[in-house]
């Protein structure tokens, strides 16, 4: 009994003190109470970039007399989660597009419909097709807007193709002559120099499983890997590096293509354009140039990987939360962070703008943003990926075919999936 009088006296005595803190601070309350704050997430990003983030929010609270509280995450697909389970997730944060799907699916986004069709001048059309619709759910509804993106070329070194007697533009445009072109690339190149650097990853190589018009899942979301015409649309991969014309990095002592194509010992590769700022910086003796992704069977792939701007379903605000995404994914914003953070607009407009359309380098990439496949299917993509980056080595290196090698992945793949969709 003494004890909960005890209890009682002190929950008084602090019920008291949020009183007198309440009521000594009522003026100030009172003058912050008109002001509106939007919390972004991010995750760091590279020096560039967030400096240019900075200017970007400085400038719309200039513009919109907006606050923006910045929530930087260090392990971003983890913590966010964290945060939306737990309620305390920002307003307005980037969202990769291959976890697009799951959060659509978790319905912790906000859709953007309305707030799109009541914003004058705010073209959808301009941004590039495939990036847009890597944020559109199933329901058709659009769930992010892509602030920018990364897409596959072919990097070729050209001191190399010089030395060889190799003319760069002798490089395939389709698919079916680009082991005719190793082979004779190999045969002139030093022994210790491999034609290509290759990544075994199905971020990479999901473009080219899909040519033949297979999907690697199936429409309820299991592995499809083991697909005969996904596998003859692979196996060209495995033949090439049996004959020693590509080789993973890991095999010539890099733990990353750039790193191979950098240090020589590799005369071309298959990367995205952050590898440039890479390159120059890293191995700023390297010269080099780009082609586009040769076609399979007549049709143009390559993968587009995009990060968006998504609201968050229980932002507060979200008047406010569009004010910002209209602002940092319009014409200017975007135009402001592409040249800031040396990235590529996922705005057409923004992009003839820049001239990025006609740089030599850049040029293939842009092209790719037309045609190119998302790094994205579905809730159950992360799964079908580990278990292809698990298999593929085995077939590459013999120890089993590439259809026994597939079939495994499917399975183990699918015995995931299952418990996965069951919970």
């Amino acid at each position: 009994m003494k004890k909960g009088w005890k209890m009682l006296g002190i929950l008084s005595a602090v019920f008291a003190l949020l009183f007198t803190v309440a009521c000594g601070n009522e003026t100030k309350d009172t003058a912050g109470a008109g002001e509106k704050t939007v919390t972004l997430g991010v995750w760091k990003g590279t020096e560039a970039e967030n400096t240019t983030r900075k200017k970007l929010i400085a400038d719309f609270e200039k513009e919109s007399g907006i606050k923006v509280k910045e929530k930087v995450y260090n392990d971003y697909e983890t913590q966010l989660q964290t945060d939306l389970v737990g309620g305390t997730a920002p307003d307005v944060f980037y969202v990769d597009a291959y976890l697009a799907p799951s959060l659509i699916e978790k319905k912790v986004l906000a859709p953007l419909d309305d707030y799109i069709s009541k914003t004058k001048d705010f073209d959808t059309d301009d941004f590039y097709k495939p990036v847009y619709r890597a944020f559109t759910g199933d329901d058709k509804a659009q769930y992010g807007l892509p602030k920018d993106y990364s897409t596959l070329g072919i990097y070729y070194n050209e001191n190399m193709f010089a030395d060889a007697g190799i003319d760069p533009n002798t490089i395939p445009t389709t698919a079916d002559k680009m082991g005719a072109f190793l082979e004779n690339l190999k045969a002139k190149l030093p022994k210790d120099v491999v034609p290509s650097a290759f990544t075994a990853d199905l971020a990479r190589q999901m473009y080219i499983a899909q040519a033949s018009g297979e999907p690697i899942i199936d429409k309820d979301g299991y592995s499809n890997l083991d697909n005969s015409k996904i596998i003859a649309a692979l196996q060209p991969l495995v033949d090439w590096y049996q004959k020693g014309l590509i080789k993973r990095p890991a095999d010539l002592g890099q733990d990353w293509s750039g790193d191979s194509f950098g240090a020589g010992k590799a005369a071309m590769m298959v990367e995205g354009n952050w590898a440039i700022a890479h390159l120059k910086q890293n191995f700023p003796d390297v010269k080099f140039g780009m082609k586009e992704i040769p076609t399979i069977d007549g049709k143009k792939g390559t993968m587009v990987f995009t990060v968006s701007y998504s609201m968050n379903a229980a932002a507060k605000d979200k008047d406010a939360a569009w004010e910002l995404m209209q602002y940092f994914t319009g014409k200017t914003g975007m135009k402001t962070w592409a040249e800031g953070a040396s990235v590529l607009p996922s705005r057409q407009s923004v992009a003839k703008e820049m001239n990025i359309e006609t740089d030599a380098i850049l040029k293939p990439f842009v092209a790719g943003a037309e045609y190119a496949t998302p790094w994205q299917d579905g809730t159950t993509l992360s799964i079908v990926a580990d278990q292809y980056k698990n298999m593929l080595p085995s077939a590459l290196k013999g120890e089993m075919t590439l259809k026994e090698a597939m079939t495994k992945a499917t399975e183990s793949a699918n015995n995931d999936i299952k418990t996965q969709l069951k919970n």
